[in-house]
């Protein structure tokens, strides 16, 4: 979360997923270390604009986090990447963890190639015991959830707002 891209039309999609997510009854919080560049007290704003807060000791028991790292998902964790491990290690404190996740480069531009990237990571995150689906557009989310019942609740409810399916990877 770099505070140079602070309104931009990510940020929008993040606030529909968050709206998504409390609609069925989710705290959203949002991870206040992934935030990077200079904030100059604008913190409080981006947290108002997406309609989620910050993580604290007093997250209820039915909450999602947001992760947003500068850059999405990748294999080694950075200030500008987190790990499908992490993601994992969040589930165990949060009920659903959605991530932005911009980490495809140009070279990956294919259609083919970038679901081949997101089926790999959906993959990784089935082998720590979790699930997970993409929603697959110009700004891609990981959602992952312990349990399969979580993330249908999540699936069928992006679904009922008249997302289109085909947005949605699973494997």
């Amino acid at each position: 979360m770099n505070s140079q891209w602070f309104g931009d039309s990510y940020d929008i999609v993040k606030r529909y997923f968050v709206g998504i997510l409390k609609e069925i009854g989710y705290q959203v919080v949002v991870d206040p270390n992934m935030l990077t560049g200079e904030w100059n007290e604008l913190e409080q704003k981006f947290y108002y604009f997406l309609g989620a807060a910050p993580t604290s000791d007093s997250t209820s028991h039915k909450s999602a986090l947001l992760l947003d790292p500068d850059t999405g998902i990748g294999r080694k964790e950075t200030q500008q990447h987190v790990t499908i491990k992490f993601i994992a290690y969040c589930l165990q404190k949060h009920e659903i963890v959605f991530t932005f996740d911009q980490s495809f480069s140009r070279a990956d531009s294919k259609p083919r190639i970038m679901e081949e990237k997101m089926i790999e990571k959906l993959d990784l995150l089935k082998k720590t015991g979790n699930f997970g689906f993409y929603y697959n557009s110009h700004a891609k989310f990981l959602f992952a959830a312990s349990s399969l019942e979580r993330l249908n609740t999540v699936e069928q409810k992006l679904l009922s707002s008249g997302l289109p399916k085909s947005r949605l990877l699973k494997i």
